[in-house]
């Protein structure tokens, strides 16, 4: 439009800035806007509810699909619990099966005293949202030290950022799932089960000590590409090991049955 000289250059100038300004604050606004939304409106859907805190039971920070396998289980063994979630329709459906689950904000730190926290014994941090799930575990850690926390981490950052702050016990969301999957295709493509099973605890304990040397360059991209670069060759060289080992004992079996 300015060079077809129908708009002036001093408007066309402002044009520009507006549009520009709005593009780089469009996602600054949006993501203020879901901190506004966690950590405020969500709790305009009703007050908090009023818990009976117990001794020694286990306190489960979020009750979606995570936390709601935990709680099963729970109950079936006759484990006490207390579960908080923040959101109302999620508990409003819960308990029409009979789930004993209150809502609640867990990165609150008046929450967790109304829950108990000081009376836990461990923590089930299974909270979906990351920041939230943080947020948590800072207070835990700094208010209520003796109690355990066993985390749940959406993706290995995710993970990375509980490492730095000292959680011990976490879960990857779904590695064990992915492991049992792959299992059951090695079986199905004629592996036996003892075979696949060794390959996936062989994985299993090559990934979590990747997971560590990675956790110490988790800050340098170069480091963390050379890093996941090198597990991939390290692993391949088990699997490859394993393949020649598992041949040789093969041969001696045979030669032994034949002795």
């Amino acid at each position: 439009a300015t060079q077809q000289h129908i708009l002036p250059q001093q408007t066309a100038d402002v044009l520009v800035l507006s549009v520009t300004l709005s593009m780089m604050m469009g996602p600054v606004l949006s993501s203020a806007y879901d901190v506004i939304e966690q950590r405020w409106l969500k709790a305009a859907d009703g007050p908090y509810d009023s818990i009976e805190p117990r001794d020694g039971h286990v306190l489960i920070a979020g009750f979606g699909r995570f936390g709601q396998i935990v709680g099963r289980i729970l109950r079936a063994r006759k484990i006490t619990f207390t579960a908080l979630d923040i959101s109302q329709g999620n508990i409003d459906f819960l308990r029409r099966f009979g789930s004993q689950v209150y809502y609640g904000d867990a990165s609150r730190l008046d929450m967790l005293r109304a829950a108990g926290a000081d009376r836990a014994t461990v923590l089930v941090l299974a909270v979906d949202d990351v920041d939230a799930s943080i947020r948590t575990a800072e207070i835990v850690l700094q208010h209520f030290p003796d109690l355990k926390i066993y985390a749940r981490a959406r993706n290995r950052q995710h993970a990375f950022r509980l490492m730095e702050m000292g959680v011990q016990l976490i879960i990857r969301e779904t590695y064990a799932s992915s492991l049992e999957m792959a299992q059951a295709v090695m079986e199905s493509m004629g592996e036996s089960a003892l075979t696949a099973r060794a390959a996936v605890k062989r994985f299993r304990e090559h990934d979590e000590a990747t997971l560590l040397k990675q956790f110490a360059v988790r800050d340098d991209d170069s480091k963390l590409i050379a890093t996941a670069q090198e597990s991939v060759k390290q692993l391949e060289q088990l699997f490859n090991a394993d393949v020649a080992e598992g041949a040789e004992t093969s041969r001696d079996v045979a030669v032994s049955s034949t002795q």
